[in-house]
């Protein structure tokens, strides 16, 4: 794709990369996020209940979905920010935290699908700067892999609970859960996307539209710099599924 002289290409780029940089530093990233009233009830504090973080696109939304449908009241999670720093505080603190992982491969093409402007070498290189920052932290957290998350998510709240001392309700994968979970997740989405509609290329659920622009932009993966950037993440991964 040649996005190089692309103002708006530019621009994602260099707001991923900031984000990266930033994200590795817990007292860095968490001072400059308190700035943006859009994002505070989204960062960890001593009160939160539990964190649920990952990389992009590994089933954070159906994550945090699923437990709130399951707990049936409100609860203060700490999500959907991205970067190591929100893991790192979360340990530090002692709080639960869980931290999703899906193969790069997959995560990585359905986040460019959502950011069309962003470049599968830069998309790679935050995968592996993710994993690797929160590596000596592994104790303080559990794993949740993309599939167990989205085929038996109630596994995730029982490891929670044996990990953290906690007494979460598992969810039950019941197709009347599984709808008010995806009800919740068009709701995300719409509220995130400031749209009366759901966007097909952001919404975290199955959706054909998405699959076949990921087909589109998987050739960008077969580029020299790109393959050698997957490789790595998926060494990454395998260090990652390893700590289970």
């Amino acid at each position: 794709m040649e996005m190089c002289n692309n103002p708006i290409y530019n621009f994602t780029e260099m707001r991923f990369a900031l984000r990266a940089a930033l994200g590795q530093h817990p007292w860095l990233y968490f001072a400059l996020q308190r700035f943006r009233s859009s994002r505070r009830h989204l960062l960890v504090t001593k009160d939160t209940e539990i964190v649920i973080e990952g990389y992009p696109r590994s089933a954070n939304t159906f994550a945090v979905a699923a437990f709130l449908v399951a707990q049936g009241r409100p609860v203060k999670i700490a999500r959907h920010l991205h970067v190591p720093a929100q893991v790192i505080q979360a340990v530090r603190w002692g709080i639960p935290t869980v931290v999703l992982i899906r193969s790069p491969q997959e995560a990585v093409l359905s986040l460019l699908v959502r950011e069309p402007h962003l470049s599968a070498e830069r998309a790679l290189q935050d995968y592996i700067t993710f994993y690797r920052k929160i590596a000596p932290y592994r104790e303080g957290f559990i794993i949740a892999p993309f599939d167990e998350v989205t085929n038996n998510f109630g596994q995730v709240i029982l490891r929670v609970n044996e990990r953290f001392g906690t007494a979460f309700v598992p969810f039950e994968h019941t197709n009347e859960n599984i709808q008010q979970v995806f009800a919740l997740v068009e709701e995300m989405d719409k509220a995130d996307q400031k749209r009366d509609a759901v966007t097909e290329t952001t919404v975290a659920r199955p959706s054909v539209v998405r699959e076949e622009l990921k087909r589109i932009r998987r050739q960008e993966l077969n580029q020299p710099k790109a393959k050698e950037l997957l490789e790595e993440a998926r060494q990454v991964y395998e260090m990652v599924m390893e700590w289970m």
